[in-house]
This record gives structure tokens, C-alpha cells and sequence, in this order.
């Protein structure tokens, strides 16, 4: 939880640039920019988005989605597995995301609203909605509607969850009704993800990756009072061929050099200077070995001494175990991080279109999407596996929780360094299941999620970041303190 500092996300952002020494000789503070070119302020914006979603959130998601487990031979991240967190443990998140990346879209906003180039615009509200979302997905309710005005309010007001979404998808909708044919929205080179494009394809980019955005919203409230709506929204979409993302929207410009690499590898390994905290769950573990899939797993994860080897998700005081023999979890720091993976976008499709009825469509996708999940990791697919009588065949003539199953399950694996959100998945949907028993135990189901065998709130999975101390101090709006097992509004 040590959080990517400002200058790493400076440096980030200086490598969509042409110059270091140029970006970096300022005189303001980039975290409130006032005489910064929106073109300059935008990547870093970028950057600081992607270093705490990339970075803290995915070590955490990782952990409760059951992918990884905290070493036994290190310390790290014992609270995270066990459930323990405190108050402080996500401050730096917390406020390099309102203080940095969130607050600097803000100034990209008006800046590029002031001259028109609504692209830019375009790019800032998507992104900047992108983490609001995340925030309100871990912590519920946020600061939103008088978040960012820290000149006139120095206590803005909590906002209740459904409120946060509603908002949000309002300001995706107004930013996708601008006007880009008005002459001024011109291209943006500094863009971190879409930035060699022509303007007239960056904004069609740009303009999927909202609609995904509000496709993924909406899946996300499936399980919520708002189910009904949600649904109708997500047909809605569909009916009208809305144009989605048809390829990863990620962030490849990384370097093997400190402060420039990808944020789970800066985070993990180069700031701890060690590789090895992060070892194979055996969650994850028996679900890949009962359906074969050695190929994943090897692309996961480096084998332990004995070969691929994981740990009992939160053992980390197992010493009968020796400190070598769990298999590490792979991460490089070229890594690309992924806004959107392909293959995440291919399985909200599929369960997309299972949701309205439409199964052919849902089976079309479900398969289009383990296939892609496989590319992701540069592994050969044998389409046997999605064919008839296949592990991973989809279950045509199943009812709709069975298909609903498949396809949340693939999605899980899938999302490896992505595992924030197959644990919110989790939370809605209830796939995976959680597990009566542990892993060792001869009845366990491979797959199912168990309770951190050090947990330290009893037999319950985490649903929720409690509220950091950063964001409660000083705010009288702030709200009580939560456990981490409060549900989240749309948790299922």
C-alpha cells in the first residue's frame, strides 16, 4: 500500500512527450495546475488514475479475488489477506486520486471546455468518471456532486451510492452529446492510450470506451434495487447497436526503469525490492489443475521448487511449508495496464446479452471471450476446450444461473492483474461460490472461494474498503465507520 508518488506519475506521463526537461520545468504544483497546458495536465491525469488502479487496487483485488496469496515467507500484505485493514491503509489512494488524478481532469475540463476542443473533454470526463466509479465501487459513498471545489467547499457532502452512479452516468452522457464536428476538437497527442490516432478516431475510441463504460455500470447494478432499470438500459444499448470497444484500451508506454514501469510491478516489486510476495492461491490453483489448464497456470505463475504450488488463501503463518515451494506470481515492468482488456469486454457482452434473452448472442461472446482471455497472455488456445463436451464448454442447455455461472468463472481466471473486478463480480453475483470448507478439505469444490484462514472477521469475504482516515478527518459529513464485510449498495 505504499502508492505511486506524484513524480512517478510525472514521469509516466512525460513518455507520451517529447521531452522530459520540458514537461517537468514548471513552476505551479501539477496537483493544482493553473497555467499548465490541458495537453500537458492530461496524461498525468491519466497516469495517476491508472497508478492506483494499476497499483494498489489490483494487489488488493488480486488478494480477495483469490488469484494471489501473501507469502508465507514475507509480511507485506498480511492485513489485505487477512481482512485487517486500518483506517490509514488507503490514504495515498485515496488522495492521490482527489488531490491528483481526479483534480487535475477537473482543470482539464474547464480548460479545454474554454477552448472548445471537445475531444479533450471527451477524454477527461471519461477517464476522470472511470475513478470516481472505482472509488465508489470499493468505498460505496464518495464525495461527488461538491467534490473538486476545494477553494469554496472544505467539506463536501458524502454521496449515497445510487446518487454517485446516477450522476455519473449523467456526465457520461452529456460528455457523449458534445459537439465534435465544431472545428476545435482536435487530436491529442499526449493521450496515453489513443494517442497516435487521428482526431476523428480518437474520439470514436473515446466514445466506446464511454459506452463501455455505462455498459459496465449497468451489469454492475444487475443485482441491485435498480435491477429492473439497469436491464432495460443495457437492451437499450444493445438494441441500438451502441458502439462498444472492439480492442484493449490500455496503457503500453512502460519502462524497465524506477518510477516508469507498470504500476503492479513498481508497487510490488521494485518499491519492496522483491518479487515474491505475491504466491499462487490455492483457489485459483485447483480450479485451472480439475479442468487442465497447466497452460494458465504456467503463464500465471513461475513454479515453486516442486513445481506450481499454492498456499491456502490468508496462510501466510503455515511454516511447514517451505518459503520457496509456492509459485510466484508473474508481473513485468512492461506490462500493459488495461482500462479495458478486450476479453473483460467480450464476457459483459456476453452476459449482456444473456440478461435480455438473447442466448445465441450470450454464447457468441462467452466464446469470443475465453479465446481473447487467452491472447491476453500470449498462450495457444485449443478450441476444444469452448467446444461441445469441452472444460469450458457454454452451457447452451442450462438454465440461466448455470450459463450466468460459466461465464462469471471464466471471467475470474481472466482477470488475473485485473482482479478488482472479478471480486466485485463475486459480490454481485455470488460466481464463484464461497466455499463451506478449505481447500485441503476432501469435499472442497475447485474454484469456490474460501475465508482467508487467517481472517479476522469469522467466517465472511470482504465486501468493501472501510473509510480512510484521510477521508474522514476533518470532514464532518464524513460518514460512521464500516466493516470491511458491509455490502457496497449493489452488492448482491
Amino acid at each position: 500500500m505504499k502508492g505511486i508518488i506524484k513524480n512517478s506519475v510525472l514521469l509516466l506521463a512525460a513518455l507520451s512527450l517529447g521531452s522530459c526537461n520540458d514537461w517537468l520545468d514548471v513552476n505551479e504544483d501539477p496537483n493544482n495546475p493553473t497555467n499548465v497546458a490541458p495537453e500537458f495536465v492530461l496524461p498525468a491525469a491519466q497516469a495517476s488514475v491508472l497508478g492506483v488502479v494499476g497499483g494498489d487496487f489490483a494487489i488488493i483485488g488480486g488478494l480477495w479475488s483469490q488469484h494471489w496469496t501473501q507469502s508465507n515467507a514475507s509480511s507485506q500484505y498480511r492485513g489485505i489477506d487477512s481482512y485487517d485493514l486500518q483506517p490509514s491503509d488507503y490514504n495515498i489512494a485515496w488522495t492521490e486520486l482527489y488531490a491528483g488524478g481526479l483534480n487535475d481532469f477537473e482543470d482539464v475540463k474547464i480548460k479545454a471546455t474554454a477552448t472548445g476542443n471537445n475531444n479533450m473533454v471527451l477524454q477527461a470526463v471519461a477517464v476522470q468518471t472511470y475513478g470516481f466509479q472505482m472509488l465508489a465501487d470499493w468505498f460505496d459513498k464518495i464525495p461527488l456532486i461538491e467534490a473538486l471545489q476545494v477553494e469554496t467547499i472544505k467539506a463536501p457532502k458524502y454521496d449515497d451510492g445510487p446518487a454517485v452512479y446516477a450522476e455519473l452516468l449523467k456526465r457520461l452522457d452529456a460528455a457523449l452529446a458534445l459537439d465534435f464536428n465544431n472545428g476545435k476538437s482536435t487530436a491529442v497527442s499526449s493521450d496515453l492510450v489513443y494517442g497516435g490516432l487521428s482526431a476523428a478516431n480518437q474520439i470514436d475510441q473515446w466514445k466506446r470506451f464511454v459506452n463501455t463504460l455505462k455498459l459496465k455500470m449497468y451489469l454492475r447494478q444487475t443485482a441491485s434495487p435498480n435491477a429492473t432499470q439497469a436491464v432495460a438500459a443495457i437492451k437499450a444499448m444493445l438494441d441500438a447497436n451502441t458502439p462498444l470497444l472492439e480492442d484493449d484500451a490500455a496503457v503500453t508506454k512502460f519502462v524497465d526503469e524506477p518510477n516508469r514501469s507498470n504500476p503492479l510491478y513498481e508497487n510490488n516489486v521494485r518499491q519492496l525490492n522483491t518479487g515474491t510476495n505475491l504466491r499462487l492461491s490455492r483457489t485459483l490453483q485447483t480450479y485451472l489443475q480439475a479442468n487442465g489448464d497447466d497452460a494458465r497456470l504456467a503463464a500465471y505463475f513461475t513454479p515453486g521448487t516442486t513445481g506450481q504450488s499454492g498456499l491456502e488463501q490468508g496462510d501466510f503463518l503455515n511454516t511447514a511449508i517451505g518459503p520457496n515451494t509456492p509459485s510466484v506470481a508473474k508481473m513485468t515492468a512492461t506490462d500493459p495496464f488495461y482500462f479495458f482488456s478486450i476479453d473483460e469486454v467480450y464476457f459483459m457482452l456476453s452476459e449482456s446479452y444473456l440478461r435480455i434473452g438473447n442466448d445465441a448472442k450470450a454464447k457468441e461472446f462467452y466464446d469470443k471471450a475465453v479465446t481473447a482471455a487467452y491472447a491476453k497472455f500470449n498462450i495457444a488456445f485449443d478450441a476444444k476446450k469452448i467446444a461441445k463436451g469441452g472444460v469450458y464448454e457454454y452451457p447452451s442447455t442450462g438454465n440461466m444461473e448455470a450459463k450466468l455461472k460459466a461465464i462469471i468463472y471464466q471471467k475470474w481466471v481472466a482477470m488475473f492483474r485485473q482482479g478488482y473486478e472479478s471480486f466485485w463480480d463475486q459480490a454481485r453475483t455470488g460466481y464463484p461460490e464461497k466455499s463451506p470448507v478449505a481447500t485441503t478439505n476432501a469435499s472442497y469444490v475447485p474454484g469456490q472461494w474460501t475465508v482467508a484462514a487467517k481472517s479476522v472477521v469469522g467466517n465472511a469475504l470482504p465486501k468493501r474498503v472501510p473509510y480512510t482516515s484521510t477521508s474522514r478527518d476533518g470532514n464532518i459529513n464524513a460518514p460512521a465507520a464500516v466493516p470491511v464485510t458491509a455490502k457496497v449498495w449493489w452488492m448482491k
